[in-house]
């Protein structure tokens, strides 16, 4: 930790492979100069053929929470995987005064188990102006019931939300990767081309979100910060 960071506040499940989940989130802040602090929501456990988990009890949350707060301001908050409404409850009344918050829906894995019971309207309960939020296509329309992209990312900054980038991961195998920013201003498409990856890769969406986390808390525009965030995640799939 140094001094004058800014201060991130993760919360998000724990992955003991540190493949995904909050040890990734806080790798990812790390190593773009930002200090991290990890409040765990729920336990998982995720091998080639395990998949569990277990979320983490109200009481012991608070305590994570109050005991980082002792410990100086914080100055933004990623959300990653919120498994119930009673921890999304707890985090809200606890970090409700922090203004800028940058939002994972991650709700199933990447194999398709589901992960957490919160459903639409409580994501949608979170529209702030500094809020963004960072869906891939399919939580994006899982999260408005609207199949066009421009149409489904614009319905969210109506009801309230600062910015929306939708992740392009989940395209064809060969097509381009496609990062939709969306603002009140106008929206862009960041295009790289895809790279190779490993079957056991996991958490491209948690580095991409914190990432983008990273570049807010420093006071980039979120055109600039998701620039960022593609590049952290063609990184971390190059191996470097």
């Amino acid at each position: 930790m140094t001094a004058g960071e800014p201060r991130v506040l993760v919360a998000a499940g724990l992955d003991p492979s540190g493949r995904a989940g909050m040890l990734a989130d806080v790798a990812t802040l790390r190593g773009l100069g930002v200090t991290a602090l990890g409040v765990v929501t729920a336990l998982t456990a995720q091998g080639t053929r395990t998949f569990a988990r277990e979320a983490v009890q109200t009481r012991m949350l608070e305590q994570q929470l109050l005991a980082l707060e002792e410990l100086g301001a914080i100055h933004a908050v990623k959300l990653g995987l919120v498994p119930s409404r009673a921890v999304l409850r707890v985090l809200r009344r606890r970090l409700g005064r922090v203004e800028t918050w940058v939002v994972d829906p991650v709700v199933v894995s990447s194999r398709g188990e589901r992960l957490s019971e919160l459903e639409p309207r409580d994501y949608l309960a979170l529209a702030a102006e500094g809020t963004v939020l960072t869906p891939n296509l399919p939580e994006l329309q899982w999260l408005t019931g609207i199949v066009d992209l421009e149409e489904a990312a614009e319905s969210l900054l109506a009801r309230g939300f600062g910015g929306v980038v939708v992740k392009g991961g989940h395209g064809g195998a060969r097509a381009p990767v496609r990062d939709v920013v969306v603002t009140r201003a106008r929206t862009w498409v960041l295009e790289v081309p895809r790279q190779a990856r490993a079957a056991s890769t996991r958490g491209t969406g948690c580095r991409h979100a914190s990432a983008l986390t990273a570049g807010r808390v420093k006071g980039q525009s979120l055109l600039r910060a998701a620039r960022t965030a593609q590049r952290v995640v063609g990184a971390y799939l190059r191996g470097r």
